[in-house]
């Protein structure tokens, strides 16, 4: 990742990757489908093969507070297996995802055989401050906060053709809004602002970024 280590399987050696796949099962799941709920007792770990999954927590007032996106190679439901405590927030697919589900046990184990505490804790401060950093994005301007959301996408699902980044990932209007915490309407019309600019432009579900010098200037 471009700021830091979200799960184990980033640090992993190939034959670490192959001995912690062995001891799961493969798994898939259709386009929409709850993978975890949050408040669910964490019994397993899912690691990602191929597909996307958003990681999502419920607000007070009860609205989906989208908290990250992840794909390949990640590895989602960890630490609740870790810490021995139930799901903190709710994974769902949004493509089609295949991937390896591993038994809490044959986690920790794999955790304990292969000497990787410290690289679990490191993952797990990284999480908590990017918790933190959410924090005081929700403080900033639809604008300020949009730009920096699609250019973490962009440094983590990005695929680059000549100047342009295409998001490979297929993300919503819905989604923008429930991630940034703003309404779907100022999503839209800052969208537009953005189009007009010739910073982005927008197709069904796809996101293209002709600009990450303009964006990275609207963050300031």
């Amino acid at each position: 990742m471009a700021n830091g280590a979200h799960s184990i399987v980033e640090v992993l050696k190939e034959e670490q990757r192959q001995a912690l796949r062995d001891r799961g099962t493969v798994v898939q799941f259709p386009e929409g489908q709850a993978v975890f709920w949050e408040g669910q007792p964490s019994r397993s770990a899912l690691v990602i093969d191929h597909g996307h999954v958003k990681v999502t927590r419920q607000a007070a007032d009860g609205t989906e507070v989208i908290l990250a996106i992840r794909g390949p190679g990640e590895v989602m439901g960890d630490e609740g297996v870790l810490m021995g405590e139930v799901r903190s927030a709710t994974v769902t697919t949004i493509t089609a995802v295949t991937g390896v589900d591993v038994a809490a046990e044959s986690l920790l184990s794999f955790i304990k055989d292969e000497d990787l505490w410290p690289v679990m804790y490191k993952a797990a401060v990284w999480r908590r401050r990017e918790s933190d950093q959410q924090a005081l994005l929700a403080r900033m301007g639809v604008r300020n906060r949009l730009a920096r959301w699609l250019l973490e996408l962009a440094s983590e699902f990005g695929i680059f053709k000549g100047n342009d980044c295409i998001l490979d990932v297929p993300i919503s209007q819905h989604d923008l809004a429930n991630r940034i915490g703003a309404s779907r309407d100022a999503v839209a019309m800052t969208l537009r602002q953005l189009r007009e600019q010739g910073l982005v432009s927008t197709g069904r579900r796809r996101i293209t970024l002709h600009d990450l010098e303009g964006l990275r200037r609207l963050t300031a």
